[in-house]
């Protein structure tokens, strides 16, 4: 770790995101997402560990900024221990709800599908988590397309969808907040919540890196897409993740993929996995999962020092 500036890891939380940035010159840190409720059994050998639990693990007390790519369950779940272990400074987020319903909880409709389920649970975390956010003194911001300095000399442009998505997402939420829940709604949402992400791109002395959250690739193909060195292939690999037309725009040197070995649901797609092969892309998965020609490798998180 001599020498390093800039510390990324890509923390193990089974099937989730959290991503940890250091910026061991400036003393910050930047946290995207914060994993699932739990981390799962990955099985015998298993290094899955929390985002709260790699924090302490690695003295991190205090985040500068956190973000939260969108308000899935896999990428909000872990908000509560987070908080529990580490002051966060600021928040930036795609969606906030009135001050009045922070800290309030909804009810599940009744019958509603799994995935109705979990994002009202993902919402129920995200309230209580903005009360105790908002009674520690942190900032608390909307995500805005446009650039910002995260540290010295560590840059980042936020991509958002367009303001209609948004929209959308915030009149099913005022449903729910207002005790009127709709399963359709939610199902709705939960089809297209992906295409909300908040959508990093990082610069730090000609390095780039691309948080994409798990925006869809029929969605990012229609955007301004440049090269960067190292990807965070959105969605966990799925088939939906990435196609030709983005990587011969991106030009990728490393894809990071955020995944459990535990899924059987094609995640990574074996067609991903081979499209990345086709154009030299070195893949790196979080959890060990078998890749053409590697064995699984066990490991607490995937870091780049830069």
């Amino acid at each position: 770790m001599e020498g390093a500036v800039l510390i990324l890891d890509f923390i193990n939380v089974g099937y989730g995101d959290a991503i940890l940035l250091r910026d061991t010159a400036a003393g910050s840190a930047v946290l995207v997402d914060v994993g699932d409720v739990a981390v799962g059994d990955g099985g015998p050998g298993a290094k899955r560990i929390s985002a709260a639990a790699f924090l302490r693990q690695e003295r991190v007390e205090a985040i500068d900024l956190l973000v939260l790519t969108h308000l899935h369950l896999d990428h909000v779940g872990g908000l509560r221990e987070v908080l529990a272990h580490a002051r966060v400074r600021a928040l930036l987020t795609n969606y906030l709800p009135p001050r009045a319903a922070w800290g309030t909880r909804v009810a599940s409709p009744n019958g509603c599908s799994s995935g109705a389920a979990c994002l009202i649970e993902a919402l129920n975390i995200y309230l209580e988590s903005l009360q105790l956010l908002a009674r520690s003194g942190a900032s608390i911001a909307l995500a805005q397309p446009g650039g910002r300095l995260l540290a010295p000399g560590l840059y980042a442009e936020i991509e958002m969808e367009t303001p209609a998505v948004y929209r959308r997402q915030e009149a099913i939420w005022a449903h729910a907040l207002a005790g009127q829940p709709d399963g359709a709604e939610l199902d709705e949402l939960d089809r297209f919540i992906n295409d909300t992400s908040i959508r990093l791109r990082l610069a730090r002395d000609g390095h780039t890196l691309l948080l994409p959250g798990d925006y869809s690739a029929a969605a990012w193909e229609k955007q301004d897409i440049r090269p960067c060195e190292l990807v965070k292939l959105p969605h966990h690999g799925h088939a939906d993740s990435v196609t030709q037309s983005i990587l011969d725009r991106l030009r990728p040197r490393t894809a990071v993929i955020s995944v459990s070995n535990t899924r059987r649901d094609d995640c990574p797609a074996a067609s991903v996995l081979a499209l990345l092969q086709k154009n030299g892309v070195e893949v790196q998965t979080t959890d060990a999962v078998p890749l053409p020609g590697h064995a699984p490798e066990y490991r607490e998180s995937i870091r780049f020092l830069w």
